[in-house]
């Protein structure tokens, strides 16, 4: 009975933020707007990183 009484009080634990063990843990696991933000993020990165070599490629051929 004490220990009844004691889990009533009893602090919950606090949840760190969800870890995933690897990309197919986070498609299976993860809420649908995290994966969304995870994509959208993803393709922001790519497409800077398009433009940058898109540029720099222009950039050698107008040299020539």
């Amino acid at each position: 009975m004490i220990n009844k009484i004691k889990n009533l009080f009893k602090r919950k634990k606090r949840e760190d933020p969800k870890k995933y063990e690897g990309l197919s843990d986070f498609f299976m696991h993860a809420p649908r707007a995290e994966q969304m933000e995870v994509f959208t993020e993803a393709a922001r990165r790519a497409n800077e990183d398009q433009m940058k070599i898109f540029q720099e490629a222009r950039m050698k051929v107008e040299a020539n």
